[in-house]
């Protein structure tokens, strides 16, 4: 075996090649037309170790002449489009992270558009190693076609992975869910879903709060919201608060919900419970009463550091929530929509939390659970025009 060749199999890992009439290529056909695949690499040193540019294009004209389409999802890489015969559609966000919800419809109709205009038509799909934010965006085109987030993650998985091990980032598989959250029925004969991205709502973030947390007396977090900038698709993230999460002194106490609080909120539960006594015009105009308190388990007896903001963060929309050690070194993070929140709080365990390496799992016990406390506040449709860092 020439030791380019082994090299790329090495890179490629778990994932299926496509390997006949001489191919060897980090590419997998997700159904007939949806083709998932590693980036296609231009230069000497990536071409060692990532599918070769020229070895794609000879496989697409081969095979889908004429009739093929490239949906390139790098924010950190690019090509002309002229390597694929200008068919090429840049939707770019961030390595191991969760896009803006727009994006994801973008791509969604988009791809439906292309496929829709020919039978013959087909399109593919990369990231840099083709897997989670192919894997991300390839899932939610099948929920779009019909699938369940669950169903579509498994038949992704199947047909990218030999381990039947797919999309690994949480944040990425939590993406899915909520698109697949966003879609109504079709309507007016229309064969395929509407897509509704929810509008950006406002919560304000109360508190961080780390359970079962071993030898270590403070972790510091960064705050950051994607930001939609005008005449660009790709959206930043830019950083929005910080503070840090410690243990508490002897004889200091934070303020706890020991007793509900109760928080007026004009953000509405699906099945949230009325005021069978109110009028109408109140229980459609009016705030109702939200309880917010925190839950009593096991878990929420043990260990924990804690950050609570004296003036509450605004949050709005699509947020990132990364967490450092001492030393500045990034231990984990998570994405989340602030329109998916439901209650006041939100609880991840560590298998919802994304890139756990060696060092945050030695201090993130067995019952390890990052919480939020939020309070609810109006829907908003504001937006920084100024997307400078």
């Amino acid at each position: 075996m020439l030791p380019t060749v082994y090299l790329r199999k090495w890179v490629s890992k778990k994932r299926k090649r496509f390997i006949a009439n001489g191919f060897d290529l980090d590419l997998s056909y997700i159904s007939e037309r949806i083709i998932a695949m590693g980036y296609p690499a231009e230069h000497m040193m990536d071409v060692m170790y990532r599918n070769p540019m020229w070895q794609v294009q000879k496989l697409l004209e081969t095979r889908h002449r004429n009739h093929y389409k490239v949906y390139n999802l790098c924010s950190e890489l690019s090509y002309d489009a002229s390597n694929f015969g200008g068919r090429v559609e840049v939707l770019p966000f961030d390595d191991y992270h969760a896009p803006p919800l727009s994006l994801v419809k973008l791509f969604c109709e988009s791809v439906s558009e292309w496929l829709d205009s020919d039978p013959e038509n087909v399109v593919v799909v990369h990231c840099k190693a083709g897997k989670g934010r192919t894997g991300l965006m390839v899932c939610s085109y099948l929920v779009y076609l019909g699938m369940t987030a669950e169903e579509a993650l498994r038949h992704y998985a199947t047909r990218r992975m030999h381990n039947g091990e797919g999309i690994s980032i949480a944040s990425q598989r939590r993406y899915v869910g909520y698109f697949s959250q966003i879609l109504s029925s079709p309507r007016n004969g229309c064969a395929l879903p509407e897509v509704k991205v929810p509008e950006k709502v406002t919560r304000n973030l109360r508190r961080v709060r780390l359970y079962d947390t071993l030898n270590a007396d403070r972790i510091d977090f960064m705050v950051a919201q994607l930001e939609e900038c005008d005449g660009q698709v790709y959206s930043p993230a830019l950083k929005i608060g910080q503070g840090t999460c410690m243990a508490l002194a002897k004889g200091q106490h934070f303020q706890r919900t020991v007793s509900p609080r109760y928080y007026f909120s004009d953000v509405y539960d699906d099945d949230g419970d009325y005021d069978q006594d109110c009028d109408e015009s109140w229980r459609v105009k009016g705030p109702r009463v939200v309880v917010q308190m925190d839950t009593e388990k096991d878990v929420h007896k043990k260990t924990y550091l804690d950050h609570y903001f004296e003036t509450p963060l605004p949050v709005r929309g699509d947020i990132r929530l990364t967490f450092f050690d001492k030393n500045g070194g990034r231990l984990f993070y998570t994405c989340f929509n602030t329109a998916f929140l439901g209650n006041g709080i939100l609880q991840l365990s560590r298998s919802e939390l994304d890139k756990l390496g060696r060092r945050a799992k030695a201090i993130c016990g067995p019952s390890f659970c990052v919480e939020l406390l939020f309070g609810p506040q109006r829907n908003t449709m504001l937006r920084h025009d100024d997307c400078s860092p």
